[in-house]
């Protein structure tokens, strides 16, 4: 029986060491914090695994949320941050510059879908033509992420907008609104699966990428009402929405516009020379994982012309002046 123990203590004591090595071999990874839009949690979650395998000294700690809601944690709960990825780069431009970023990359596109699942009530009636009419039905639940959290939300009811021009039915967009319950804005991704797979959330507005990544069913909508392309681009701008704004207190105006994904290195990033290198290899290899993920990635990068002074030397090969 004594050497019986003996062997476990053994065992316990190599484990113990085994732990402890790994920890202080964890300790020493510089941590690379980049906070981003949910809807990039799939994709970036792989560039992060690709990139810390050539570089196992770099940790890549990933937050996802609502990208208005990503900044904030910067520009409000001053939470330590190297990167900020937003589903829409106007996002970065209205709460984050100057004071906490001074460039903007564009890097890729998205386009607005409506999901459901086969327990949603009509799933087998709607339609790219008649979606509108199934949403306006008394019965059904449909929803959307915060539009003061979360760009997915607000183009969700700019879309809305834009139907009632697009189908020439006027009112339609108050009966939509009539017919949405705030207790179905809901923003976490898990949430927003059990719900929809459960039954209790018929229809859903997402991303396109969000859509492939989750296995729903979707509604494709017409161009002029899912923001991916360039050419509608004015016509988007129809659609107006009210939103907080940096203080406490203020509101600003959204417009609709083609779903643009932008990036930041925030100004006093902890570790900007780590931050640098991961967004270099992010714009560049990283753009296969952003294809693969259903996004439409822009190759190369771009960046306004008056920005290109703010762009690191690092990225300068990588981004082009729009």
């Amino acid at each position: 029986m004594k050497s019986k123990y003996s062997v476990l203590v053994c065992l316990f004591l190599l484990l113990s060491f085994f732990s402890v090595g790994q920890a202080a071999e964890n300790s020493q990874r510089t941590e690379v914090i980049v906070f981003h839009a949910g809807s990039l949690n799939g994709p970036f979650q792989k560039i992060a695994n690709a990139y810390e395998a050539i570089h196992p000294e770099i940790k890549v700690v990933l937050e996802g949320s609502g990208s208005r809601e990503a900044a904030r944690k910067v520009t409000e709960l001053n939470r330590p941050c190297d990167i900020v990825a937003s589903a829409d780069y106007e996002t970065i431009d209205t709460l984050m510059k100057p004071e906490f970023a001074k460039f903007n990359v564009f890097f890729a596109r998205n386009k607005a879908v409506l999901v459901y699942t086969d327990k949603s009530k009509y799933a087998d009636e709607i339609n790219e033509d008649n979606w509108y009419e199934v949403l306006a039905r008394p019965d059904v639940e449909y929803g959307h992420t915060d539009p003061n959290l979360d760009p997915g939300g607000y183009r969700a009811v700019l879309s809305l907008q834009l139907a009632e021009k697009y189908y020439q039915l006027p009112g339609l967009y108050q009966r939509l609104e009539n017919n949405f319950h705030p207790t179905n804005i809901v923003n976490d991704g898990k949430v927003i699966q059990e719900k929809l797979r459960a039954g209790q959330l018929d229809y859903f507005f997402m991303y396109e990428s969000s859509a492939k990544q989750g296995g729903y069913r979707y509604v494709k909508l017409p161009e002029q009402l899912d923001f991916s392309s360039l050419e509608y681009a004015d016509y988007y701008q129809q659609a107006v929405l009210k939103l907080t704004g940096k203080a406490e207190g203020s509101f600003v105006e959204v417009k609709g516009q083609p779903i643009i994904y932008g990036l930041t290195l925030v100004n006093n990033a902890p570790h900007s020379k780590e931050a640098l290198e991961f967004l270099e290899f992010l714009l560049t290899d990283g753009q296969e994982f952003m294809n693969r993920a259903g996004f439409i990635p822009m190759n190369p990068p771009k960046i306004r012309d008056d920005e290109m002074i703010f762009l690191p030397v690092e990225l300068q090969h990588v981004v082009k002046g729009l």
